[in-house]
């Protein structure tokens, strides 16, 4: 996305200053912020280098991102400007708490969160390059090299300078429309018709619904394919299963001739020597036939197993068409998934769960994805405390607490992390001494007289790199002392 073209998509998502921030998700690069009052989504793009609203829903994975996660502080923030650095590629989205940077610059793009008191989070790593948000407008910035080779398109020759302001100007005040085109290189999506492009795919009233169309296609061809490989090896499975079931009706088809066998054992069994290995008796026709039998088994009770062996062979035959219909059914929905991938990766998302529902999962991958232990949790007067369980526990609480919640810690001893949930209220003395007694009973310092017990909000603690889960810092703190015999 070029920087006129980053201008024109802030343009059709103005109308979402002021709203306040309800969801974030992140699927794969790409993070998706719904809002409310009014209702309506963006989509921050950094991998695809764009930004644009969004109406997309693609699902989203169970556990977020821990980026994401961080993302998810800004919840119920309302959105107060969209900045653009002049005509540059970055945009700056304003938040009361933090302001996140989009910047389309590097070669691979990039998010920051920079929080209010100076801290910095990338999604990819690295520093914010310098970048003024106050630098005017110069219209020949806004054009990359796409927007410029419309522009000798226009021309017929490589355009001078006042050519491309010319030019740019007239993209600066048209009214963006949506044009998908198909090129050699892939979808190419403009605001404005590219007659170097040929004739448009497809064509929509707004730039940011065109957007979207080339995003589903993108996101879709990525999961498309991870899709297909899955469903190919659930496929040949099915078809080693049907190649088996050939052989087991085979087998199963001989249950006549050993039912029968074990009717000639128990019609001669006192022509058969007990302990004989082969014996041949008179069969049912007048004609010899040979026993083959274990020496080590009577005649009676082999013919038992005969006729329980027939049996079995004789239920799995009636069993087999019905799987056999089974795995043709299956066998024929997994070719028809391929074939939709193949065609219309866009749906891939959607199709998500039905893949999963095809693809074993091992056991031990069944446990890593069980969800973690719930934290321990309490509600005093309306606010929620949560108390972890261990080390990694406690790591998490701190990673999801908001800003404005409060953290407590017995001082000086080794304990259980404890977080009150504030929603941005003043927290009651009565919660906080509640908060602080279940942090001291869940410490070193459990039935003690008098416990010390840390506190401060949820930003100023900080996990060092590389620390022991449960090791953080503190950038400033207050001390409430409790009892500490006073448990759930």
């Amino acid at each position: 996305m070029e920087g006129i073209e980053l201008r024109k998509a802030i343009e059709e998502a103005r109308d979402l200053i002021g709203a306040r921030l309800s969801k974030v998700h992140q699927v794969g690069d790409v993070f998706f912020l719904r809002f409310y009052r009014p209702s309506g989504a963006l989509a921050l793009d950094p991998g695809g280098k764009a930004f644009h609203r969004t109406a997309l829903r693609p699902p989203a994975p169970p556990s977020p991102p821990p980026f994401c996660v961080r993302l998810r502080s800004l919840t119920g923030q309302p959105l107060l400007a969209l900045d653009q650095a002049g005509l540059d590629r970055v945009l700056r989205l304003r938040f009361p708490e933090s302001d996140l940077v989009l910047d389309l610059r590097p070669r691979q793009g990039n998010l920051f969160i920079l929080a209010r008191d100076g801290r910095a989070l990338a999604f990819r790593g690295g520093d914010l390059r310098p970048v003024d948000f106050s630098t005017p407008d110069e219209p020949e910035t806004g054009l990359g090299p796409g927007l410029r080779q419309a522009a000798a398109q226009q021309f017929g020759h490589a355009p001078a300078r006042e050519e491309l302001v010319q030019f740019a100007s007239r993209l600066l005040s048209l009214s963006p429309r949506g044009y998908v085109y198909a090129t050699p290189k892939g979808t190419v999506v403009s605001f404005f018709p590219r007659q170097e492009l040929g004739e448009p795919r497809i064509t929509f009233p707004a730039f940011w619904q065109a957007l979207d169309l080339e995003l589903e296609e993108r996101l879709g061809a990525a999961v498309a394919r991870d899709q297909a490989a899955q469903l190919g090896r659930a496929l040949a499975r099915r078809e080693r299963a049907l190649a088996a079931l050939a052989s087991a009706e085979a087998e199963a088809r001989l249950w006549p001739e050993i039912q029968s066998q074990a009717d000639l054992i128990f019609a001669r069994i006192a022509d058969i020597p007990r302990g004989a290995s082969a014996v041949v008796v008179e069969g049912f026709d007048g004609e010899p036939v040979t026993l083959r039998l274990n020496p080590a088994l009577t005649p009676a009770v082999q013919a038992s197993a005969l006729y329980a062996k027939a049996k079995k062979l004789r239920r799995r035959l009636e069993e087999i068409p019905l799987r056999r219909r089974a795995l043709e059914s299956e066998v024929a929905r997994l070719h028809e998934l391929r074939g939709l991938l193949t065609h219309q990766p866009d749906v891939a998302p959607y199709l998500d769960g039905e893949t999963k529902r095809w693809a074993p999962t091992p056991e031990r991958a069944e446990a890593k994805a069980r969800p973690p232990a719930k934290p321990r949790e309490t509600v005093v007067e309306g606010f929620t405390i949560l108390v972890g369980r261990s080390g990694s526990e406690n790591d998490r609480l701190v990673r999801l607490a908001r800003p404005r919640d409060l953290w407590l810690h017995a001082r000086g001893v080794p304990g259980a992390h404890v977080v009150i949930r504030t929603d941005g209220r003043p927290v009651p003395r009565a919660v906080l001494e509640r908060a602080a007694e279940l942090a001291a009973w869940h410490s070193r310092a459990r039935g003690e007289r008098k416990v010390a017990v840390s506190y401060t909000e949820a930003r100023y603690v900080r996990k060092p790199k590389g620390a022991p889960p449960g090791m953080v810092t503190l950038m400033q703190e207050e001390v409430i002392v409790v009892a500490g015999d006073k448990g759930p």
